[in-house]
């Protein structure tokens, strides 16, 4: 068994995170399979994403504080800035980050999810990508002001570090973290269950 961590702020991208939550719940449907636990955290007991999804964290981060060296992966979903996704940028959310990187296990951001961990120091001289349509945010010139290398690549896989365009390459992205931490084989057969291709 895997175990992983997602944040989850307010006016997170409803599709990036509910990905997650479903595929890796599929790992849990048969007994062969290696599995995903998916733990998540935030800091309110109820998260409402952009487009009306609610959510309830695992852990309310103003409350407990789990123990992230306990994780193998760390995702940190895009959201809508308009709708709380500023609370991703906190000092909490890049020493979480820090944590893992340090413990040399993934990060995987989808859409904006990369720009705080681009503040967190983590990007410099690292590939990544990013959402570059939003109307009001220079997200590009934010990853390179962090020194990462902006490669405009849909997903991009550098140094321990996923990042993507957006909530169109959540299933991929979900089945990249399922084949990193359990295999081929195990992606595979929960591929074939879900009916994928």
């Amino acid at each position: 068994m895997k175990k992983v961590v997602m944040f989850l702020s307010q006016g997170v991208e409803d599709l990036e995170a509910v990905t997650m939550i479903d595929v890796f719940g599929w790992t849990k449907l048969r007994s062969n399979l290696t599995s995903i636990t998916l733990e998540t955290v935030a800091f309110h007991d109820k998260v409402r994403g952009k487009f009306g999804v609610e959510f309830s964290p695992t852990y309310n981060l103003n409350k407990v504080r789990p123990d992230f060296n306990d994780y193998d992966a760390f995702i940190l979903p895009g959201g809508f800035h308009d709708a709380g996704f500023d609370e991703a940028y906190s000092k909490e959310i890049h020493d979480i980050a820090k944590i893992i990187h340090d413990n040399q296990r993934l990060i995987v951001t989808m859409c904006v999810g990369i720009l705080p961990i681009s503040d967190s120091g983590l990007l410099e001289g690292v590939k990544a990508t990013t959402y570059g349509l939003s109307r009001y945010h220079d997200n590009i010139g934010r990853l390179q002001k962090g020194k990462a290398i902006y490669t405009a690549a849909n997903i991009e896989y550098d140094k321990n570090i996923i990042s993507c365009k957006g909530p169109t390459s959540s299933l991929d992205i979900a089945y990249f973290i399922l084949e990193k931490l359990t295999g081929e084989e195990n992606t595979r057969e929960v591929q074939k269950l879900m009916a994928y291709k």
